[in-house]
This record gives C-alpha cells, sequence and structure tokens, in this order.
C-alpha cells in the first residue's frame, strides 16, 4: 500500500508511540497516508482506537513476522471540500 510518510516505532514503548504518532499526523497534509511500524499489538490495539475516535481513518493494518503494519489517513480538514 502507497504511504506518503512512514513512522517506526518498534522500539518506542506507549504512551510515547501514540505521543508520536498522533503529532506526526497533525503536521501532514489532509488526505496524505502514514504506514506505521511497530511490534507490540496492545499499541497497535491502541493506536487503532486514538485514530479513529480522532476522525482520521484506518485505511489497513497487516503483520508481517514479528511487525504490525498500520495505515492511517489523515481526515479532510472540516470544510475543506465545502464549495
Amino acid at each position: 500500500m502507497r504511504s506518503d510518510q512512514r513512522l517506526d516505532l518498534s522500539g518506542v514503548v506507549s504512551p510515547f508511540s501514540l505521543a508520536l504518532c498522533k503529532s506526526t499526523l497533525a503536521q501532514m497534509a489532509a488526505g496524505a497516508v502514514l504506514e506505521i511500524r511497530l511490534r507490540d499489538r496492545d499499541t497497535l490495539q491502541d493506536l487503532v482506537m486514538i485514530v479513529e475516535r480522532s476522525g482520521d481513518g484506518i485505511l489497513a493494518w497487516e503483520k508481517h513476522d514479528e511487525y504490525y503494519h498500520l495505515w492511517v489517513q489523515k481526515s479532510p480538514e472540516i470544510g475543506e471540500n465545502c464549495p
């Protein structure tokens, strides 16, 4: 899956990993896709919950060996698609 930016959280502990993800998404353009790589399943579940609450979208997630990959699309800014 294509991504505009990648974030490797495989050695980062929660809650710092959650804050780093949120900060990275905040700096990205609306509609951009962030690929997140991590090892901890609990952190994956926390990220999914936080992203869904934020209004951003989970495009997909997969597990390869000991890593999880999560693709998140930043939501459009409010009013961005209004005439």
